[in-house]
């Protein structure tokens, strides 16, 4: 039986959770979005919307889950091998793709909020 020694740094599995609840906020919010825009108006209403987000959002995050874990397994950024007393850094790669992957998200986030602000009804 082997076993393996190289564990996760807290900054690694912090970045982790952040990068992930970011995906899972706007995932849910697009998908909830368009089932609004696909339900017809004479069934559209609360029970009926709220069935559909959850069957959607629980269908669709176990693979995304899977897919997640399996790109952040070929990262070696925030690993540590106690044996080698060795970190791996961010390879350049890994810089742009984080830098790139940013920029979209805070894009995202700020395009939801200029998009759907005007869009909620003042009371």
């Amino acid at each position: 039986m082997s076993t393996t020694t190289v564990t996760e740094l807290r900054r690694r599995t912090l970045v982790k959770s952040i990068v992930w609840r970011l995906i899972g906020v706007v995932w849910t919010w697009v998908g909830a979005y368009l089932i609004v825009l696909i339900v017809p108006a004479k069934a559209r209403n609360a029970p009926v919307i709220a069935t559909l987000v959850v069957a959607y959002h629980h269908s669709t995050r176990m693979v995304m889950y899977y897919a997640y874990e399996r790109y952040w397994a070929g990262i070696s950024w925030g690993k540590y091998d106690p044996r080698a007393e060795a970190f791996c850094p961010m390879s350049r790669r890994d810089k742009l793709l984080w830098t790139l992957g940013t920029a979209i998200a805070v894009l995202a986030i700020f395009l939801l909020i200029v998009y759907v602000g005007p869009l909620v009804k003042r009371a």
